[in-house]
């Protein structure tokens, strides 16, 4: 599983002045909350003012308000080490639930009396009731009757007060618990009777971690979403932001299906959804980077999408609950490895034709195949305790930080217009004054030769770095002047050109040898591996690789 106390760092190195931090600080936040979830999810240690309850408790299988009773005999009973879990217990039946007690007698000291103790427990799967002496002190969720209608309660950690005359000093207590599982089981943290009142906020502040992290979660998720939604809706020509929309939307559903909510859902559905939702989430991961890197093939995509639906269609249609963990949560882990693993590729690839663009999506590529792999069995098994680190460290991470990117390049472009703009704005009125003292002259220019021999220039020197400044100065007309008229006389813009020209370049190159494709991009002039692609496939509908494949084909 992820090692929650290392911190995932990745890094660009930005060239120029930010213009716009705020958005930089959004991400640095949206990082942090990651951190934070990690802590909020650390336990709490068994201190010198506590009474460690770990280790082993009687296990009862059955359930009877009798075993909440001081005076019950459980003798006969096996133990069961806690913290710790009784998977083998709900395996026996196929919904995979079970209602269990938990006893232990334990022994507190006169030295504990005019003291505020407290049981304070760990995370619990998934529905508690905590009884000392045969008295109850507390409880966390609701143990249903009939059926799988239940509330999720497993995140908070549970502290309950435990009123002094109920307390036997010097005597043998005994603390009970009454468990209700489906699929999540045990008890996960330290088990202790606590002293509350020299760190009474301390403790209690526990319970609400949960909560806290929860919604800090959600909040930045929901702006996340919104954010790349209008970028989205602005630049529509960018899919990747809606794949990554999509992304955020399903981890915010598969976020809500885990939290504790007012109203009961039948766990199995819960389950459903909540697979299916994952999967789904990692499909538009791999979506989300094949766009990005255009590198997406259609044929992998139409094969990943027969397999999603065949997993999809096993998720929704199995029977029971054990039949949905054992088959569909398998089926489930081996596509959204199959997932990551492509979308790792996808970088590795990209690194690969052009170590200079993307050698920073190696902080990606490498770690999020590891914690898959060390992920998939704690989702296969569904162990509450790992459970947490799957779904908030998973998706989330690897959203974070394409998010921090995609701030990065959208601030950089957002500069580059505000900087042409102001450019523009200054040399308007210097236009003005050249068309106006052209008016006033007998004699009218005949700008066609010059921009004949503009283009002449270009055929020849295609593969330079295009700069509009110095091309002017060399044929002694004024930047926009010359653009204008260029416009009027080839029928696009210089840029345009240049790029029909290095693109026909680079159809004869891949026709003719067999050079890479980076080399061939490289020579004919671009120095983005990424630009070349597309550039290519707006000017012929293809790939550089489907181009010579169908060339070898003529031939």
């Amino acid at each position: 599983m992820l090692d929650l106390n290392k911190s995932h760092r990745w890094s660009t190195h930005v060239k120029g002045t930010v213009t716009y931090r705020n958005y930089y600080l959004l991400g640095a936040v949206s990082f942090l909350m990651l951190v934070l979830m990690t802590a909020c999810t650390t336990e709490h240690d068994t201190g010198i003012n506590a009474l460690n309850l770990s280790g082993l408790w009687k296990i009862i299988i059955t359930d009877s308000p009798e075993y909440a009773s001081p005076d019950f005999d459980d003798s006969r009973f096996p133990g069961q080490v806690i913290p710790g879990d009784w998977g083998r217990t709900i395996e026996k039946n196929d919904d995979l639930t079970s209602t269990i007690w938990l006893r232990k007698k334990v022994i507190i000291g006169s030295e504990w009396q005019g003291r505020l103790l407290s049981l304070v427990m760990g995370r619990i799967g998934i529905a508690d009731e905590a009884w000392f002496n045969g008295q109850q002190i507390g409880g966390t969720g609701v143990i249903p009757g009939k059926g799988l209608a239940y509330h999720m309660s497993w995140q908070n950690p549970r502290v309950y007060h435990i009123p002094s005359s109920l307390i036997r000093y010097g005597g043998n207590n005994v603390v009970a618990l009454r468990i209700y599982s489906h699929v999540l089981n045990g008890i996960s943290g330290s088990v202790e009777l606590a002293d509350v009142s020299s760190d009474y906020f301390s403790y209690y502040l526990k319970a609400f971690g949960p909560m806290i992290t929860n919604f800090v979660s959600l909040f930045f998720n929901m702006l996340f979403f919104l954010g790349l939604l209008i970028l989205y809706m602005t630049r529509r020509e960018k899919r990747e932001y809606l794949y990554f929309s999509i992304i955020v939307l399903l981890t915010l559903l598969c976020n809500l299906l885990t939290l504790e909510s007012p109203f009961s859902l039948d766990g199995l559905v819960r389950y459903k959804l909540f697979l299916s939702l994952y999967v789904l989430a990692n499909f538009f991961v791999f979506l989300g980077v094949g766009e990005f890197l255009n590198s997406c093939n259609r044929y992998t995509v139409t094969i990943y999408s027969l397999l999603l639906a065949v997993v999809e269609g096993l998720i929704a249609f199995s029977p029971s609950t054990v039949v949905l963990i054992r088959y569909g949560g398998f089926a489930a882990i081996v596509l959204i490895n199959i997932f990551i693993f492509s979308s790792a590729f996808l970088f590795f690839n990209s690194a690969r034709k052009d170590p200079r663009g993307y050698w920073y999506f190696l902080f990606i590529a490498i770690p999020v195949p590891i914690s898959v792999m060390r992920n998939s069995w704690y989702l296969i098994s569904f162990r509450f305790n790992e459970l947490p680190l799957v779904i908030f460290m998973h998706v989330p991470l690897v959203f974070t930080l394409f998010s921090v990117y995609y701030i990065y390049e959208f601030e950089r472009t957002r500069r580059e217009k505000d900087n042409l703009y102001s450019a523009l704005l200054k040399k308007s009125q210097r236009f003005q004054r050249m068309i106006n003292a052209m008016q006033k002259t007998d004699s009218k220019p005949e700008p066609r030769d010059v921009i004949n021999e503009v283009i002449e220039y270009l055929d020849d020197h295609y593969r330079e770095r295009y700069d509009r400044k110095e091309l002017s100065k060399k044929f002694g007309l004024n930047e926009d002047y010359m653009g204008q008229v260029f416009r009027k006389v080839a029928g696009t813009n210089i840029s345009s050109y240049i790029n029909t020209r290095r693109i026909e370049a680079a159809k004869d190159l891949l026709a003719d040898t067999e050079a890479k494709i980076i080399d061939i991009a490289y020579h004919v002039g671009f120095d983005n591996l990424t630009h070349f692609h597309r550039q290519f496939k707006r000017q012929t509908n293809l790939t550089p690789s489907e181009y010579r494949a169908v060339m070898k084909e003529d031939a």
